[in-house]
């Protein structure tokens, strides 16, 4: 193998592996949100969603994943998102359930992503008598990014504490 496809091999692996699966999830925030909206951004990327005041409950479930010391440019943050009426004490959706619960996937990283399309989703929420949430996430989705598709997957269960919105 030439030194020149030897360096374009190792280059490529460490790109896959900098935002890769992680065996450690680092770092876990569960909040909700009141008064809050999400919608997708008009250029469907799959980094970031538009978040304005609303008449909504959102809820936001952040894994910061660890950095790797031996690789630069690694940071990984994978953000799931729901939003609900205002209204409700309880949720629950899945893919084949039409109601008024949107969600979304984002991952933040040096890399770029496009929008996510779920191909596994369940989410259910309970409103709890101290007034948090006890909320659990079963989803996978997937992304054309490049010429290779790529599948993400997130299992959680956990309770939310109401949070304060930046900005």
């Amino acid at each position: 193998m030439g030194m020149r496809k030897l360096f374009y091999l190792l280059f490529v692996s460490s790109a896959l592996l900098s935002c890769g699966e992680d065996t450690n999830p680092g770092s876990i925030n569960r909040f909700f949100y009141t008064n809050s909206e999400i919608s997708a951004p008009e250029d469907g990327s799959g980094t970031h969603l538009n978040w304005t005041d609303g008449n909504r409950i959102v809820f936001r479930y952040v894994i910061q994943h660890p950095d790797e010391v031996n690789i630069s440019d690694d940071e990984l943050t994978e953000v799931f998102w729901i939003e609900i009426p205002s209204n409700v004490t309880e949720f629950s959706q899945n893919l084949n359930t039409d109601s008024d619960v949107e969600t979304y996937y984002t991952r933040v990283c040096y890399c770029g992503f496009e929008a996510f399309e779920f191909t596994e989703l369940e989410v259910s929420g309970n409103k709890k008598t101290n007034g948090t949430w006890e909320v659990s996430i079963k989803m996978k989705a997937k992304s054309d990014s490049g010429p290779y598709e790529h599948e993400y997957s997130l299992e959680d269960t956990g309770i939310y504490f109401p949070g304060q919105r930046e900005g």
